[in-house]
């Protein structure tokens, strides 16, 4: 039987694929290194699409490989997303820039592979990037060339405007480590594009130390034509002072309502810091920050879309197994925002909606899916936490718990994050893509996305609480202890609200795809 996941439509696609890709490859002169045949991905795609732990609404590759997303850009009434891809295998290497577009960040077109690796320009991998216009409007992509003695960032434009063919510029690169003169950078890479007073600028990150720890850094760069393809290095605009920190990967660096808000990799969760950015004296100065994600995500980069938003995109790793065919996926695109505390808040794009099916009126005891929303207001009482486990075994053992705690901690799994300490009420919403969970708390206050790993029948749905010890006893580590309340007075955290939906797969189309 068919497994749900690979309908009749991408069964009959599978089919004709090979031929599809054929064709596709036509257009290079000689076979490009660490791009499969055609049989072999259209087995890659029909061997993803058969596994049931993969996710349905999540953005993914059409198969192997998947990090960082890159060059995110709305244009022309479309969400572009460029992401790093290995077409040849699901592990990561043989950096190309995959390239797929939304009109809704929901359902998707997978286009043609957008950049890879010239070998005759010395050039072995496409490492992480970004967008932006040029002063005529037309997109430019940037990213760092690796093969070279040392990182190079490259310039690419596209020669339709579908945006589906890019070309490199014949110059390239655009930007060369002497540029920074006597400042020695190292680990240079992942620029992004941002404007102000309509002139462009770039950041890159690195460090400063040779990777000994305390030398993070991001360099900033000033646009000094208009086509884009000449820079001056303005200096280091922030440097993150802590030993634990040796690099900064993917800096994102833009205005959010009147702060800025700087938002970086650390070979760890990725973190925000806000604050403000003088640009003439190449200094930005954080006066709050923060964890972005404390799961599994990483390299995030932003885009901004015809509404004024400001989103959010952030890699899920999915550390999947090499057999499955695929590895990895992005989160679904947050809304950003800074709320009345000065903090950071992430709220997965309303979209997401239309793929509800109908609202689920089954007691919460016999609510079982792997595809599923839930909303849920939770009234603390005297709990020390409470929260949910899902994709439960048929004998209650969960798959993934959730847990709100009133010391201020958020538990999903294995990670924990930073929230608002002794609150009676706290909001959650969980969204469970199969293999794919993904929570947020209060109006995105906190964020965090995690995998599970369970048997496919393993769908259950449970809330949970755990009451603070009675006086006298002692707490569990890290647990608040409701002053003056005992056994006898004890009262159980409650759902004030809740509602759950199944959610519908999102439509990936491959007709357009090509390697």
């Amino acid at each position: 039987m068919m497994d749900a996941a690979l309908t009749r439509r991408t069964f009959v696609q599978l089919c004709s694929m090979a031929g599809v890709l054929h064709r596709g490859m036509a257009f290079a002169q000689a076979p490009v290194a660490g791009v499969p045949d055609a049989q072999a991905l259209s087995a890659a795609i029909a061997l993803a699409q058969s596994d049931p732990d993969r996710p349905i609404y999540h953005f993914r590759p059409p198969a192997n490989w998947n990090n960082d997303p890159n060059g995110t850009i709305y244009y022309r009434g479309w969400h572009h997303l460029f992401y790093q891809f290995n077409p040849a295998a699901p592990r990561g290497g043989n950096q190309h820039w995959g390239h797929a577009r939304s009109r809704d960040m929901v359902n998707w077109e997978h286009l043609p592979i957008a950049i890879r690796p010239s070998p005759d320009k010395g050039e072995r991998a496409i490492f992480s990037g970004g967008a932006t216009l040029d002063q005529q409007g037309r997109p430019r992509l940037f990213y760092t060339s690796i093969g070279h003695p040392t990182p190079e960032q490259w310039m690419a434009s596209p020669v339709d405007d579908d945006l589906i063919t890019w070309e490199k510029y014949s110059q390239n690169p655009v930007l060369a480590l002497e540029a920074h003169g006597a400042v020695q950078v190292s680990q240079w890479r992942d620029p992004f594009l941002f404007k102000e007073r309509g002139q462009t600028y770039m950041v890159c990150g690195g460090n400063l130390n040779n990777g000994a720890g305390g030398g993070g850094s991001v360099q900033l760069y000033q646009a000094t034509n208009a086509e884009l393809p000449r820079w001056r290095f303005l200096g280091v605009v922030f440097q993150y002072k802590d030993r634990a920190i040796w690099n900064i990967e993917c800096p994102n660096l833009f205005r959010l309502g009147v702060k800025w808000v700087l938002l970086m990799s650390p070979q760890q969760p990725c973190e925000y810091f806000i604050g403000d950015l003088d640009i003439a004296a190449c200094r930005f100065t954080p006066e709050a920050h923060g964890v972005l994600d404390a799961g599994a995500s990483y390299a995030s980069n932003i885009s901004v879309d015809d509404k004024g938003r400001t989103i959010l995109w952030l890699w899920g790793r999915t550390n999947t197994s090499v057999d499955k065919g695929w590895n990895g996926c992005m989160t679904l695109p947050r809304i950003l925002s800074i709320n009345a505390d000065g903090f950071l808040c992430q709220e997965p794009a309303p979209e997401f909606a239309q793929l509800r099916g109908a609202a689920m009126d089954t007691p919460l005891n016999n609510l079982r899916g792997d595809s599923l929303e839930l909303q849920a207001d939770i009234v603390m009482g005297s709990s020390a936490e409470a929260g949910f486990d899902v994709r439960c075994a048929a004998d209650g053992k969960p798959g993934l718990s959730i847990r709100v705690g009133r010391n201020g901690i958020l538990t999903v799994g294995s990670y924990r994050t930073a929230i608002r300490r002794s609150q009676e009420r706290y909001g959650l919403r969980i969204f469970l893509d199969r293999r794919a969970v993904e929570v947020y708390v209060n109006n995105g206050e906190a964020a965090v996305f995690a995998t599970v790993d369970v048997s496919p029948q393993d769908l259950g749905v449970a809330f949970m609480s755990q009451e603070a010890p009675a006086r006298g006893r002692s707490a569990a580590p890290g647990a608040a202890v409701p002053g003056g309340r005992g056994a006898s007075d004890a009262v159980p955290a409650r759902l004030d609200s809740f509602k759950a939906w199944p959610m519908k797969a999102a439509a990936f189309d491959l007709d357009r795809f090509r390697v």
